[in-house]
């Protein structure tokens, strides 16, 4: 699958609908794909309580069900189907999945791509000193 194939199966998993007072699902979906060359994708549930999760993590969560942990390539997009950046927490999320993650490729539209690396260029260190 092409980057611009990912892009339009994250564009037809777009579903945003507004569930009730305190929840919200749909309004940003992700492709990631596996290592193994299986695709997975997810959306977002958004919680008022806060306990919701990304569209990266939905995805990451099928991928790791099928017992894979490494991704190759990942698309991203908002609810009007703009490609976008992971947050922060997906960075540290994907990358702490596997180190390998950090040359997954997000692609950014229009032609452009960076990898996590790119997006997170210092590792969390928790538990490996660097600390002054």
């Amino acid at each position: 699958m092409t980057d611009l194939e990912m892009l339009a199966l994250a564009r037809k998993n777009l579903d945003p609908v507004v569930r009730g007072e305190y929840c919200r699902t749909g309004f940003v979906s992700a492709v990631l794909e596996g290592a193994n060359g299986k695709y997975y994708t997810g959306v977002n549930i958004d919680l008022a309580c806060g306990l919701g999760f990304c569209a990266e993590r939905a995805a990451a969560a099928a991928m790791i069900d099928d017992g894979e942990c490494v991704v190759r390539r990942a698309v991203c997009v908002d609810k009007e189907g703009a490609p976008m950046t992971p947050c922060g927490s997906c960075r540290e999320f994907l990358m702490l999945l596997s180190p390998a993650n950090a040359g997954a490729v997000f692609y950014l539209g229009e032609g452009k791509r960076m990898t996590l690396a790119e997006f997170l260029p210092l590792p969390w260190t928790f538990g490996q000193g660097g600390r002054a």
